[in-house]
């Protein structure tokens, strides 16, 4: 048993030289196995010369021997023209082998036993690709240059039968095993002397060399070859080709003996069933799924599977049918395998383009992605490439243009198994604008930029929004996008479908904008939410307040959702937000701002606006619940600063009626020996608590006062502006310049995003306001506020209770009760005041302290416009100098 593949060639070529051995001859078959050593033993000897192998240095010494040997230049460029026709028989053949023992056979000669048709006829056997052999005057002419002798001439043809070297076969017939046994004619051996028998080895070995590099002769007819290629050609077995599952290929069987350009053109033509397997099977499994892209790009396919069979038809068709004229030499078959293999060049570069766009469509995720790859393939610079898939990109771009043209004219979305790059959200078809359509970044086709795919998305997202929610398909149908469509002009070229697209972007994104704006109001709600909101209504915040304080002693868990209802209709009756459109006022709603929060009271309320539909749906509800959040601070700030302004106006009515009542109380009782020191005591003790409350109240209210200027002005005005600018009308001198603006839903969504986003993010902080954000640091602020507040109340309460008290005694009281009940009334009031004064300090104090820190954090911050509040608030040095 042969232990390697090289034994098992070995094994074959003996076998096709010799004849398959009779079973039952032993002799024979030892005889065989000695010739089988002594083929390996050469070949594991790796007989080579020892010289470079370069096919330029042998040619210049054959040219060079020729020139030596009396020869003129005419017959050494002779030989360099035949040694170039050579090459061209296949460039790719390594050719020195034969070169160097064509020259070796030169400078040495041969013996006349020496059989040269074996060799030569090896020698021209035709290579894969290769011309017509060479006549025989072509020949004789190659072997005078190389100096052969005149035989080779005249047996330099194909031999009819066997390439077997005469040598070889009576080494196999006589049982020699050694190259000394090697003969080369039928004639009696006679044993020649050492040298001859050395040059006689010498040439042995070249000549099995020589037999073993070039190719042997085919056990198989041709016509039998073509008719079973004809079928190997359209993915059936054949008698000697067949497929094999392991290597997923057609293979020749492995009994079947062929020469090596035979072999290699049965592989190439063997590919074409190959491929046309695997393309076929990629057919039937589109037809399977039933998608819409891969359909349209395997009808292309079909299309060229189609004129494939009919070269194969074709070539069936000439197979036995005679040429009128022959030529010497020539085959009468009226196919050949070398016409059969040329005929099939163009065929099989499309099938393997075919198979290479097969593969890589497969690679990927079908959809836009199909299209993708296939505009690779047209951006080859090879003509025949790039003119093949552009027309395998058309055919399969159509279902694409159908549905994209579909999309930017009707604003439908016709996508049955979702290969379109725009795709419509399952459960999200009330959503109309943000939420029910998205973008498949991967099924986007390259030939697409990324801003066509937005104005595309655009453009059929609009057109949807005015046929479902804006009830204005009229427009659509009539004067929409399709009136843009030139006649004449192909969807399917990008170029047309760009200026398309451009021009029914401006014109859809002016008609949404309009009807939103005109029909629907939307500026008009934007700036009803700035008013009432954000408490740029003086008037209506005022009243508000007012509302709110007359609410104030009733508890969280007793306001209902109807008493929010009331003072919100309590404070629009009594300001001139009763004169607003009646569709602002009824949208907006006082609600708790923390829904879960158990312990609600009146500083947890704000104000919400709700929109109706197809407002609802242009409005992301991230910036409505940001409105939310600004108007409960600013509701907080505003009753803050409205409940400092009552106690500044208690404080001014409680003075002068506190400096009136001490003085009548001078003027009626008597004083007594030492009740003046006490009057002085109590008086220089409420003066000093009224006196500091005051100034605390003051201070309060220049700080409140101040932060809110800053908010309403800076920011909210400074936002309120760039907003208008960004989303406002064109104005005279940009549409000179051409500089015009062209605003869809999602630029004035932006714009209002970063509008209120500005606010937001100075007012609660976050975003990249460094940690500055007035909530939270004015939140310990707020708490102090109230405290003091109370404080004052307390105090002034408690004042007023003890003078009434005071006057509800006895009418008549005698000189010495009135003297004591005077006392009485110095020493409790000495002591309250005592009492009220230092909480009223230790309140200011911690109010300043935390004053202070709010401007160390603002003077922190990059913002020009924040540092000027750290001066407004601290104007006058108050702050500066307690520090």
């Amino acid at each position: 048993m042969a232990s390697s593949e090289l034994d098992y060639n070995l094994h074959n070529y003996i076998n096709a030289f010799l004849g398959r051995p009779a079973a039952d001859n032993r002799g024979e078959l030892e005889r065989r196995d000695r010739l089988h050593r002594y083929f390996r033993n050469i070949i594991d000897s790796n007989i080579a010369p020892a010289v470079s192998h370069d096919e330029a240095s042998i040619v210049g010494e054959m040219q060079k021997r020729l020139v030596a040997n009396g020869q003129d230049m005419r017959s050494a460029l002779h030989v360099s023209r035949l040694c170039s026709l050579l090459k061209q028989q296949d460039p790719k053949y390594d050719w020195w082998p034969i070169l160097y023992l064509l020259s070796e056979c030169s400078a040495s000669g041969l013996p006349s036993s020496f059989s040269a048709a074996t060799t030569t006829s090896s020698f021209f056997a035709e290579p894969v690709g290769s011309t017509p052999v060479p006549s025989d005057a072509a020949i004789a002419g190659a072997s005078q240059a190389f100096g052969l002798p005149s035989r080779f001439s005249q047996q330099a043809r194909f031999a009819p039968y066997s390439a077997t070297p005469r040598g070889v076969a009576n080494y196999a017939a006589k049982g020699a095993n050694s190259p000394a046994s090697l003969s080369y004619s039928n004639s009696p051996q006679v044993v020649p002397p050492p040298s001859a028998q050395a040059a006689q080895s010498t040439l042995e070995q070249g000549a099995l060399y020589l037999h073993r590099e070039l190719p042997t002769y085919d056990d198989v007819a041709e016509a039998d070859l073509l008719q079973d290629l004809i079928y190997v050609m359209q993915g059936i077995d054949g008698t000697y080709v067949h497929w094999n599952r392991l290597k997923l290929a057609y293979t020749i069987r492995p009994d079947t003996h062929l020469s090596r350009p035979t072999r290699a053109m049965v592989a190439c033509l063997s590919e074409l069933g190959g491929l046309t397997k695997d393309i076929q099977g990629y057919i039937g499994q589109v037809d399977e799924r039933g998608r819409l892209f891969e359909q349209s790009f395997c009808t292309e396919l079909k299309v060229e599977m189609s004129d494939y069979y009919k070269l194969v038809a074709d070539i069936e068709s000439r197979l036995f049918k005679t040429p009128r004229t022959l030529r010497p030499g020539e085959s009468p078959l009226g196919v050949t395998l070398r016409r059969m293999f040329n005929w099939t060049i163009e065929a099989r570069q499309k099938l393997r383009l075919m198979a290479t766009a097969i593969a890589k469509v497969q690679e990927g995720k079908g959809g836009g992605d199909i299209l993708s790859t296939i505009s690779t393939l047209v951006d080859d610079g090879d003509p025949f490439i790039h003119s093949f898939a552009q027309r395998l990109l058309k055919t399969a771009s159509a279902p694409f243009n159908e549905i994209l043209v579909r999309w930017v004219t009707d604003g439908e979305l016709a996508d049955p198994y979702r290969e379109f790059f725009i795709r419509e959200r399952e459960g999200r078809r009330d959503m109309f604008w943000s939420e029910k359509y998205i973008v498949a970044s991967d099924m986007i086709p390259v030939h697409i930029n990324r801003e066509m795919t937005r104005k595309i998305f655009q453009i059929g997202r609009s057109l949807n929004f005015l046929r479902v929610a804006c009830d204005d398909a009229e427009w659509v149908t009539s004067d929409g996008p399709r009136t843009q469509i030139v006649e004449g002009s192909d969807l399917s070229d990008p170029s047309h479908l760009e200026s398309f697209v451009y021009r029914s972007s401006s014109m859809v994104n002016a008609r949404l904008m309009s009807v939103l704006k005109e029909k629907f109001g939307l500026m008009g709600h934007i700036m009803a939410m700035r008013r009432y909101l954000l408490f740029e209504q003086g008037d209506f915040a005022l009243a508000l307040m007012e509302v709110l304080d007359n609410q104030s002693d009733r508890s969280g868990k007793n306001i209902m959702a109807h008493d929010l209802s009331a003072v919100l209709s309590s404070a629009v009756r009594s300001s001139n937000a009763q004169y607003e459109n009646e569709e602002h006022v009824s949208a907006m709603l006082l609600t708790f701002g923390e829904e879960n929060s158990k312990n609600k009271g009146w500083d947890d309320v704000s104000l919400m606006y709700s929109l109706s539909a197809p407002l609802s749906y242009v409005v992301p509800k991230i910036a409505l619940r940001q409105y939310v959040e600004v108007s409960q601070f600013m509701i907080r700030l505003k009753r803050v600063e409205h409940k400092l302004q009552s106690i500044w106006r208690r404080q001014m009515t409680e003075a002068r009626s506190y400096l009136r009542s001490e003085e009548l109380q001078r003027r009626k009782t008597p004083v007594a020996n030492g009740g003046d020191m006490g009057a002085h005591g109590s008086d220089d003790s409420m003066r000093q608590a009224m006196r500091q409350s005051a100034i605390a109240c003051s201070e309060m209210v220049q700080f409140f006062h101040q932060v809110q200027r800053y908010i309403s002005l800076n920011v909210i005005e400074g936002a309120w502006g760039e907003f208008l600018e960004t989303t406002g009308p064109v104005e005279a001198s940009d549409a000179k310049t051409g500089d015009a603006r062209e605003i869809d839903i999602d630029k004035w969504n932006e714009a209002h995003s970063k509008y209120i986003g500005v606010i937001h993010e100075v007012v609660c902080g976050g975003g990249s306001s460094g940690g500055m954000g007035f909530q939270r640091n004015l939140s310990g602020i707020f708490d102090t506020a109230f405290q003091f507040i109370n404080a004052v109340k307390e105090m002034y309460s408690e004042r007023t209770l003890s003078s009434r008290r005071g006057t509800a005694s006895s009418s008549s009281p005698s000189p010495s009760e009135r003297v004591q009940q005077y006392r009485n009334t110095l020493a409790g009031g000495s002591a309250s005041a005592s009492r009220h004064a230092s909480s009223v300090s230790a309140v200011v104090a911690r109010f300043k302290e935390q004053v202070r820190n709010i401007m160390r954090v603002l003077s922190h911050n990059t913002a020009s416009d924040l540092q000027f509040l750290v001066v407004t608030i601290d104007f006058n040095g108050n702050y500066t100098e307690a520090a």
